[in-house]
């Protein structure tokens, strides 16, 4: 027998359980006794995996055998992972396809729609989208760029006049899409509102926006546009757009204009 106090061998029958080294008594336990008394010296009643035969032969679970439940729920977690992202992401590359798609379509159709034009003399009153309009005079503001600095060389500030009349109510079918002129073969498009105050305070002028005919059943104001110095015609654009679907231009309406030398008050 080997002492557990000292580690030396001796008969046990001899010595009747006392080292002779040592005089440690040593009490001869069964294998599953010895096992039962590891746990109860070292772990502290810790559920473990350890096997024995009990017979005398202790062996530990392989690092395998332990970790096959897990692996096989990380494996599962990573497919899962996978899946969702793919799936995600396929739904998103669907979606997106599915929507350029359309937009090509629409842009297609807007190309291929026929548009009208309606040709109209300052003065007349025609219909716009539910709104009366009529253009009554068009006039150089301010042509003097070599005195002021505001003004782009080689170009005039010209301003056309608009009258119209409406039902009043607050509706798309009320609202000015923004204008236009052509002249040379190219399009000008109006100084927009934002940049209007300024030309409004400095020559006392009202601009006709897009919503001058809403809430109000009737109104005038000016569009203001840069002109080429030497430029004395110019045709101005109005575009009237389907009820179905603002994308489509279902009518241009075109007033010439000339301008006169000086302006008649």
């Amino acid at each position: 027998m080997k002492c557990y106090n000292c580690g030396k061998k001796f008969d046990y029958e001899k010595y009747y359980g006392i080292c002779p080294k040592c005089g440690c008594f040593n009490k001869k336990e069964t294998a599953e006794e010895q096992h039962q008394s590891y746990h109860d010296a070292y772990d502290g009643g810790y559920q473990h995996s350890e096997h024995t035969d009990f017979t005398g032969s202790i062996y530990v679970q392989s690092k395998a055998e332990k970790n096959k439940g897990g692996k096989g729920s990380t494996i599962f977690l990573i497919v899962s992972i996978v899946v969702f992202i793919l799936v995600s992401c396929g739904g998103t590359a669907l979606s997106f396809l599915y929507s350029k798609g359309q937009e090509k379509k629409l842009q297609q159709e807007v190309i291929e729609s026929a548009v009208e034009w309606e040709e109209h003399a300052v003065g007349e009153n025609f219909s716009i989208q539910g709104m009366t309009l009529a253009v009554t005079e068009a006039w150089v503001l301010d042509e003097g760029w070599e005195n002021n600095p505001n003004i782009p060389m080689g170009k005039k500030l010209v301003a056309v006049k608009l009258s119209g009349t409406s039902d009043g109510e607050w509706a798309e079918k009320n609202q000015l899409e923004d204008a236009y002129i052509r002249y040379d073969g190219l399009c000008y498009w109006q100084i927009s509102t934002y940049d209007f105050d300024e030309y409004e305070n400095e020559y006392g002028i009202l601009q006709f926006d897009r919503y001058t005919l809403c809430g109000s059943t009737e109104g005038e104001g000016c569009l203001v546009f840069w002109v080429d110095e030497d430029e004395r015609e110019f045709t101005l654009c109005l575009e009237e757009c389907s009820e179905e679907n603002s994308a489509f231009i279902q009518t241009i309406h075109s007033v010439q204009i000339h301008l006169e030398e000086e302006r008649v008050e």
